[in-house]
């Protein structure tokens, strides 16, 4: 039986091998040339010139809360439809999560109950960019402005994704980009960090190792300019930075990458014209303006449908080789985050009726077609 995958990395091997084994005949396996270059070529690709890369999106996240003042006690609104790792640091730096609903066709944040929740205590607001696809960032950064927070954008699922004709980063104070091993592009894990001001962006290359700005203190190889003991750090950081390891399987994938996200596009460009005016499943809604980077696929059951559940439906598919699934769950059902529980019609509506399909790289057309007709047939 033929299988069709959620999730499918694409390394190419002979190139992925041959750039690790230039990083150890090397002898320096931390950050060094391979972790600047693979900085430059990303920073080019996706316009963002204050970039910086990590070791994981998570750390991305941290360390944009550090710069945008979030300190033990203080708020930060976000959304509990997300995977995990959104949220976690927010807690890890004991500051309190306040949970805003979502829209239950996206499952994305609803801007007006952002509004309705900010306090003199909130310091940012944590918006997901769901399965690749931006949430309404116009509005969502005119509110932040207008209060004086900031914006922090998790496109772990949005490489190369545009809202309103430009890169998803350019809306928000910081981005962060996951190159974790399912992500478009991966390193293995990984992550990156995009800063709208530059001096967040100067702060945040010494704060992920440390406290030491590697690129006034070492050379593009790693290698110190000078003695270790002339160097001060005026801010102490964290040990976030990516190695040439990573970065070496990184590299590879670069000529790729066009190819991957434009053939993402397509194959949901053929789910939207196969499932046009099916009444009872459905896509996840786009947000006007919005130029998604389909991680995966994601639809909804319509709440009128009554044919067969969704859970059922996920266990039939994946019976024919289907790989379809729920991807993420409402982070608020977890006991580490009960204290900031609150009613969110528009999360549980969502999370009970929303799954997503394979829409990768990996899926020719005629497997998008059979997707689509074998979804068509077991809800009819």
């Amino acid at each position: 039986m033929k299988t069709y995958p959620l999730f499918k990395v694409h390394v190419p091997i002979d190139e992925a091998l041959a750039n690790i084994r230039t990083v150890f005949e090397s002898g320096f396996i931390n950050e060094g040339t391979q972790v600047t270059q693979l900085t430059n070529e990303l920073a080019k690709y996706l316009e963002a010139p204050n970039l910086i890369l990590m070791n994981s999106c998570t750390s991305a996240l941290t360390l944009a809360l550090h710069l945008a003042g979030v300190r033990p006690g203080d708020e930060v609104i976000t959304t509990p439809m997300t995977c995990v790792a959104t949220n976690t640091p927010i807690a890890t730096m004991h500051a309190k999560i306040v949970w805003a609903d979502i829209n239950p066709y996206s499952g994305m944040l609803e801007p007006s109950d952002v509004a309705k929740r900010i306090t003199p205590k909130t310091k940012a607001v944590m918006a997901v960019a769901w399965a690749g696809t931006p949430p309404e960032l116009e509005a969502l950064r005119s509110i932040c402005q207008h209060h004086g927070i900031k914006l922090i954008l998790d496109a772990a699922h949005a490489f190369g994704a545009n809202y309103r004709g430009r890169p998803v980063h350019d809306w928000a104070d910081f981005t962060c980009y996951s190159f974790q091993a399912i992500k478009h592009v991966t390193t293995g894990d990984g992550g990156a960090l995009v800063c709208s001001n530059a001096n967040d962006f100067r702060r945040s290359k010494a704060l992920k190792w440390f406290g030491l700005d590697r690129d006034r203190a070492k050379d593009d190889k790693g290698n110190w300019k000078g003695q270790q003991w002339d160097v001060d750090i005026d801010e102490a950081g964290y040990k976030f930075n990516m190695n040439n390891v990573s970065a070496a399987i990184g590299l590879a994938q670069l000529e790729y990458i066009d190819n991957i996200i434009g053939t993402h596009r397509v194959n949901a460009a053929l789910y939207d014209e196969l499932f046009s005016g099916f009444k009872y499943v459905y896509p996840a809604a786009n947000p006007q303006g919005g130029e998604s980077s389909h991680w995966v696929y994601t639809m909804r059951l319509s709440k009128d449908y009554a044919g067969i559940s969704r859970d059922d439906l996920l266990k039939k598919l994946n019976a024919e080789g289907i790989m379809a699934g729920v991807v993420h769950v409402p982070n608020d059902d977890y006991t580490a985050f009960q204290s900031s529980k609150v009613d969110l019609p528009g999360v549980r509506e969502f999370s009970t009726y929303q799954f997503s399909l394979p829409c990768g790289w990996w899926l020719t057309e005629d497997d998008v077609r059979y997707i689509a007709q074998r979804v068509k047939e077991l809800t009819k």
